[in-house]
């Protein structure tokens, strides 16, 4: 088991130098000028009403006009910022600053993206923990329950219900939790991580996070049910359950020992495979909630074509996702001594 650690390990650096350079060659190859958000992001603040008239003159001349200075301007920012070197050169560059800690500054912002990054990380890590954790508990937990009382009320009532979160999608559940709950009961906050006129403390953020983490991981425990609901009724039906019975086994020990357990290994691999998902689904959730994790930091950055942002936010994601896998294999061992890592 270890060697194999080692070895998952080892292979975990090539994995992201592919995953990494096709990442950046496809923001690279993406139409569009990053130089022109960083025109669009001028302070206007102060500006006199003709002042501001003149800037988005020059943003209209620089889509299409032809306007010199607009024009050098972004050429000099292009060289400046590197944007006509070959992709690789670029890439080089870039990899050899994120050895050393140095993710680089915002384009639009100028701002240093390690320090926003370490906060957003945390908010989005906190969310999607929490959300993973509710989803497994109810979809292993129901998804048993149903499978062991099979065409019942309650296995119809869940069966009905799972359905409708399997085809609704997961930013329109969000939308009618928080017109129902936030705006119609008003229970609940309908954004944001806490209050700024209480500061925060840390019971305002636990009531702030609540409806984001229901609404997450119910949305993500509906196909759960449905896969543990059928790995329990397949294993139910095997050979060596039905001779434990024979055998006079007692049927709290055939469940634990023989049923549970192995059909939790299927449903462990589906855990696996859903939780990048999650991780990508965060930002629907985060901008629906106005919850300033990554997801929302992302969609933003993806909007004003910040390079260097995105590649950050694709660096640590991929990260996080082959952690999560190398997790996922070791948990194996765990469910089931059986299995052999070589």
């Amino acid at each position: 088991m270890t060697q194999y650690i080692i070895r998952r390990l080892l292979t975990v650096l090539p994995m992201l130098l592919v995953i990494t350079y096709l990442a950046f060659s496809l923001m690279r190859l993406a139409p569009g000028d990053p130089t022109l958000f960083m025109f669009l992001a001028s302070d206007t603040q102060g500006m006199t009403p003709q002042q501001v008239r003149d800037q988005m003159g020059i943003r209209e001349a620089y889509k299409g006009r032809g306007d010199e200075e607009t024009v050098s301007t972004s050429e000099f920012q292009k060289e400046k910022l590197g944007l006509n070197d070959p992709i690789p050169i670029q890439y080089a560059r870039w990899l050899t600053k994120v050895v050393q800690g140095d993710f680089g500054r915002a384009m639009r912002t100028a701002e240093l993206i390690g320090p926003q990054m370490r906060l957003r990380v945390g908010v989005t890590v906190r969310l999607t923990i929490l959300a993973t954790l509710l989803s497994v508990l109810v979809g292993i937990v129901v998804g048993s329950i149903s499978a062991l009382y099979q065409y019942s009320m309650f296995d119809n009532v869940v069966s009905f219900i799972t359905y409708i979160f399997i085809g609704v999608p997961g930013f329109l559940l969000a939308t009618w939790v928080i017109i129902f709950f936030s705006i119609r009961l008003g229970w609940f906050p309908a954004g944001g991580m806490y209050n700024p006129r209480t500061g925060g403390d840390f019971a305002d953020r636990a009531y702030h996070m609540l409806l984001p983490v229901l609404v997450m991981g119910i949305s993500g425990s509906a196909g759960l049910i449905r896969w543990t609901r059928t790995s329990v009724l397949e294993t139910m039906r095997a050979d060596y359950v039905t001779v434990a019975r024979a055998k006079g086994m007692k049927e709290r020990i055939v469940r634990s020992r023989h049923i549970f357990r192995n059909a939790l290994l299927p449903v462990i691999t589906i855990i696996g495979r859903g939780v990048p998902d999650i991780i990508g689904g965060s930002a629907f959730f985060e901008l629906a909630f106005n919850y300033p994790g990554m997801g929302m930091w992302v969609a933003q950055a993806a909007a004003a074509k910040d390079f260097s942002i995105l590649m950050a936010a694709t660096t640590v994601t991929a990260v996080l996702v082959i952690f999560v896998n190398l997790v996922v294999d070791i948990a194996y061992v765990w469910v089931d001594p059986r299995v052999a890592y070589s």
